[in-house]
């Protein structure tokens, strides 16, 4: 019987050291050591000597191990696993919230993924105890780079189109541009993002990307009036062209004497060659660079409704097509562009009249992050 409880007695003990093959007391003796010499390898290296001598056995440690055992001590209160309930106490998420707080202090951008990495906490918990400290995603406002008295001109173009005197003024305005489409044009932003307690308005200047195909523009109040798809950049000549044989007969018509065409700042729209056919055909009813109405708002897609509205909402309608080739590109650009809901076209013209008013608050800085739902 002695023989019986003795085996049983040593089967418990291995079975104890194979579940919990490190005592408490080893584990504090390397944290310890670690602080000591503020390194986790120095520390698995004096363990696996002391282990000859205290415990008449070669403990093999690695340094991963110590680090962990630090991390769950500073951010679980105990060594290894989770506490008795099965989530930190108070006192602990305090402790998790406060390390949490400092990465993202420190950038901004850390993923979640990440946090759990540099936590050792779970990526549900860091979500959660994001949400619930008002921790939320902001992606960046993607804009054109501002040039000295660009915030004057817009707000002078904003004050400018309030103050004229004939109701819905802003539906007189038919806008010309230009905008690339490439094969594989669907950028993907969904990863860039901002974890904050509140939106930090941040903007991200970009730059044109060259590619084909090119497509040209007029679109107002009544819809889109008249468009072109290229192959090839619209420089100055191809731009006069478009001028002489579709925008000047669109504005000389009977029924459209009142309308105002308004074109980009493109280098091909303010050559001395468009402007003088612009002055001729179209004398007082042309917005741009150069204009004797008014100059217009530079490098402003905030206030530009192809910029604001008609590209975003065509390329997104675009790229859900399967496109292999520059005619399937083609083809589901005009599918696309001729099936736009004429009411949404002219709710993004009156939208104008709310972004002109904010745009003069701010005194003509950008605003688009201020923009309350209903104005997007």
């Amino acid at each position: 019987m002695n023989t019986y409880y003795f085996k049983l007695f040593v089967l418990i003990v291995c079975v104890i050291k194979w579940i919990y093959p490190y005592s408490n007391k080893l584990m504090y003796d390397a944290v310890c050591i670690s602080r000591k010499y503020n390194s986790d390898a120095i520390a698995a290296r004096e363990i696996k000597i002391q282990s000859l001598f205290v415990y008449n056995e070669q403990i093999d440690l690695d340094y991963r191990v110590t680090k962990r055992w630090k991390d769950n001590l500073l951010f679980l209160g105990c060594f290894k696993g989770q506490p008795k309930s099965g989530r930190p106490e108070n006192a602990n998420k305090v402790e998790i919230i406060e390390r949490i707080i400092e990465i993202l202090n420190d950038n901004s951008r850390t993923s979640i993924r990440r946090l759990s990495k540099l936590t050792g906490v779970s990526k549900s918990t860091i979500q959660r105890l994001l949400h619930k400290n008002n921790y939320k995603t902001y992606k960046p406002i993607h804009t054109n780079k501002q040039y000295p008295n660009d915030m004057l001109k817009r707000k002078q173009f904003c004050t400018w189109l309030q103050e004229q005197k004939s109701n819905n003024f802003h539906r007189s305005i038919y806008y010309s541009d230009e905008a690339v489409f490439h094969i594989n044009g669907c950028v993907n932003k969904h990863n860039n993002f901002i974890w904050t307690t509140e939106n930090p308005n941040v903007i991200e200047e970009k730059s044109n990307n060259p590619k084909r195909l090119i497509v040209w523009v007029l679109i107002g109040y009544e819809g889109i009036v008249k468009y072109k798809i290229f192959e090839s950049t619209v420089t100055t000549e191809v731009y006069k062209d478009i001028v002489e044989n579709n925008i000047t007969p669109f504005f000389t018509k009977r029924r459209n004497t009142e309308l105002i065409f308004q074109q980009d700042g493109a280098p091909a729209h303010f050559a001395s060659k468009i402007k003088d056919v612009l002055n001729n055909d179209l004398k007082n009813r042309w917005i741009g660079r150069g204009s004797n109405l008014i100059e217009g708002q530079p490098r402003s897609p905030d206030l530009t409704l192809c910029d604001y509205f008609l590209w975003g909402y065509l390329k997104d309608k675009v790229y859900s097509h399967n496109i292999a080739n520059l005619e399937n590109l083609k083809n589901a650009i005009i599918e696309e562009l001729t099936n736009i809901p004429l009411q949404m076209i002219k709710k993004a013209v009156d939208n104008i009249v709310k972004r002109c008013k904010i745009c003069i608050e701010y005194n003509g800085d950008h605003f688009e992050m201020f923009l309350d739902k209903e104005c997007n």
